[in-house]
């Protein structure tokens, strides 16, 4: 069982509610829309979040996957 396709997941996710977000500031911004600016910020921030949440979790699954061949590497007492 691996963590990573679960954060490519979530790192998908993040990246369109952060292209969709993104959107709704700039129809805020230019009134093209009735967006809401503070929502869209918002948004943009959670996106980011879980971003580097997503990013977090495969650098951690890397080290425990490191640490799991270091352990099988050495001599047995």
């Amino acid at each position: 069982m691996t963590a990573i396709p679960h954060a490519a997941m979530a790192l998908t996710s993040a990246l369109g509610r952060f292209e969709h977000s993104s959107l709704q500031l700039l129809e805020a911004a230019t009134g093209g829309g009735d967006g809401d600016l503070g929502a869209a910020l918002a948004g943009m921030t959670a996106a980011k979040t879980q971003f580097k949440v997503g990013v977090a979790v495969i650098r951690f699954s890397e080290q425990m996957w490191d640490a799991l061949i270091e352990l099988a590497q050495e001599p047995q007492r």
